[in-house]
């Protein structure tokens, strides 16, 4: 009977013609370079209509029952815990670019989105002119949600490059109160809530992250948003409920590359709700959904064939970037981070404990839920089926090429499997666990992991030194703080930290092949300085330093060191100005003598009392 009425329904028919429509026109019928185009220059208003009739439905869905019954969170109690959290989250871990070159071209992204509305990051820049001029951009492979959000934050507070920052430590409580809110739905009460915030608590990767520029904890918050419909729809399937669900997880998909799976158990979800409503639930914005996948469509042609965009060199030898020879030893990997007690990961032994554990359980379990189909209840059949999409992301995981969790750069993507191991650790516990004195017991082993474990990991920072490249970056923002004056010019191989600081920078590669034009502006004192950011390794046979091939600018360049520090033992970072450039031995340009930056050499009190003493002056002045 129901089937017949799906078939009969023209909307189903319509809503299938627009998906074939758009995934043949994106993916067939517009050349790629076209295609690429239409992303620059209209990604941002799709992204734009798709988050606002996204809020209009959590809006509208959220307003049916008011707002601390569907979060289900009215104690002050918890929401201090999640406020506490996440202020030593950002205690502990300096704000910054955690993951290079991502976060960066992130931000480059939303920087070109707030000044002209094009989806694409910027490579060149200049202020030789007098105004910041963007000389060159990029469409990037990532999708745009997370640019969108910080663009819309320069949109309304002005552009700072450190917005990224702030909207992931708002990112972190939003989180952490629908973490709540799902682990007491999937467990059954507030302490299988407030076991849940414990145990993310405890993972040093969500301090770094809350804290950096990428766009993992909109992605993970999205995940938990998207559980949380999932099992509001299913408890009571509508129009209202299904536009919420069905658009968070397009959000999904324009939000991270791998978090397409979930729309997936979307489409069966939405099936289910059918079912269990016996009729066809449709709306106009459900029906044209899939209009906004055209920009992730456009972008993930990126990846076609054997394209760079995999990033497969990076690893030496990978000619595909999925397939099973690469499961047991991201196995291996995986717990390795999961179980290092070195400080060297930013892990959580105990939650990664916990949850393997719990896993295999709660696997069986949604074997018979799904089974049982229909007839289970809507929030176990919800809490199954989000199960299987977050189970479905970690296999993508385990069959990538770089899946790699105890490498510094790819640890990020744990972040889904964690999410999986706390449903699964709520929800084994709720079946063990009848009293509140139990979950009292529960969260208190989460604690203690915190207090021994986790907090001594955040506070070393150790994992952080491994992976030089943040280090690098650390010494960027260090040298800038101490710069008075901005009219300078940076080559750099990594331009868009500069880029991003509205300062001209260019990569060493232009600069050989246009020499010419720095002679012309060195010579002309387009710039207070020119300086140069350099990798210099160190042969541990004989301790000679040598400039990275990729970082030198050849002899007719001369180099006065005026910064530098060790990144990793035998590599150093060093920033240089350049003195002079030369043609065949004859020099073309020099540099003005450097006047070196007269520093405050009073102490504060000092400094306080010379205040004081300067205002009782000029009050004595007054007719």
């Amino acid at each position: 009977m129901m089937f017949k009425a799906v078939i009969k329904d023209r909307r189903v028919w319509l809503a299938v013609l627009i998906l074939a429509l758009v995934a043949f026109v994106t993916r067939r019928a517009v050349p790629a370079e076209w295609g690429f185009a239409v992303v620059i220059h209209a990604g941002y208003w799709f992204t734009l209509a798709l988050v606002l009739l996204w809020g209009r439905a959590v809006w509208k869905s959220v307003k049916s029952v008011g707002w601390g019954k569907w979060l289900g969170w009215p104690e002050a109690g918890v929401a201090a815990l999640i406020l506490v959290v996440t202020g030593m989250w950002i205690a502990h871990e300096r704000p910054g670019y955690k993951v290079l070159a991502d976060e960066l071209l992130l931000s480059g992204t939303a920087m070109s989105m707030h000044y002209d509305r094009q989806a694409a990051y910027p490579v060149r820049a200049t202020d030789v002119q007098g105004s910041f001029q963007i000389l060159s951009r990029v469409l990037d492979k990532r999708p745009l949600v997370f640019p969108f959000l910080v663009t819309t934050v320069h949109d309304t507070t002005g552009y700072r490059p450190e917005n990224a920052f702030y909207v992931n430590m708002v990112l972190a409580v939003a989180f952490l109160a629908a973490v709540y809110a799902l682990a007491r739905k999937a467990g059954g009460g507030r302490g299988a809530g407030i076991l849940g915030v414990l145990l993310f608590a405890g993972l040093p990767l969500m301090a770094q992250q809350s804290t950096g520029g990428g766009f993992e904890l909109l992605n993970l918050l999205l995940l938990t948003v998207y559980g949380l419909l999932m099992i509001r729809y299913l408890e009571a399937p509508d129009e209202v409920r299904l536009e919420a669900f069905i658009l968070c997880a397009v959000m999904l998909a324009s939000t991270r590359y791998e978090s397409a799976v979930f729309l997936a158990p979307a489409a069966i979800v939405a099936l289910c709700g059918w079912w269990r409503a016996k009729r066809v639930i449709l709306s106009w914005p459900l029906i044209t959904a899939a209009v906004f996948l055209v920009p992730v469509l456009l972008q993930n042609r990126m990846f076609d064939g054997g394209s760079k965009a995999w990033e497969m060199a990076s690893q030496g030898g990978v000619t595909e970037p999925f397939g099973f020879q690469y499961l047991a030893p991201n196995l291996g990997h995986a717990l390795v981070f999961f179980f290092d007690f070195s400080g060297y990961q930013a892990n959580s032994p105990v939650f990664a404990g916990a949850g393997l554990i719990a896993l295999p359980i709660w696997g069986m379990w949604i074997i018979r839920v799904l089974r049982q189909r229909n007839s289970a209840s809507g929030r176990d059949q919800a809490l199954a089926w989000i199960g299987v999409g977050l189970l479905g992301v970690t296999a993508v995981y385990m069959f990538y090429f770089w899946g790699k969790f105890d490498d510094g750069i790819i640890s990020r993507l744990s972040l889904p499997v964690h999410l999986l191991m706390m449903l699964a650790t709520v929800s084994v516990c709720s079946m063990f666990i009848k009293t509140g004195a139990g979950w009292r017991w529960a969260a208190g082993v989460a604690a203690a992991g915190l207090l021994a474990v986790g907090l001594p990991i955040l506070s070393r920072q150790a994992y952080r030194t491994l992976y030089s490249p943040g280090m690098e970056m650390l010494m960027r923002q260090d040298f800038l703080t101490k710069q008075e004056d901005r009219n300078l010019l940076f080559i750099d191989n990594d331009p868009f930290f500069w880029i991003l600081q509205k300062m001209a920078s260019t990569p060493v590669m232009q600069v050989k092949s246009r020499k010419d034009a720095l002679v012309y502006h060195l010579r002309n004192h387009s710039f207070r300085e020119m300086y140069v950011f350099q990798n210099i390794k160190v042969n541990d046979q004989t301790g000679e330093r040598s400039v990275d091939p990729v970082d030198d600018l050849g002899p007719d360049f001369e180099l006065e060191t005026v910064w530098e520090r060790r990144v990793q033992t035998l590599l150093f970072a060093r920033i240089s100005r350049i003195k002079a450039i030369k043609e065949k031995g004859v020099t073309q340009a020099e540099a003005s003598p450097l006047v070196p930056v007269l520093q405050e050499t009073r102490s504060r009190a000092e400094l306080e009392r010379a205040r004081l003493l300067y205002m009782e002056n000029w009050l004595k002045q007054l007719p």
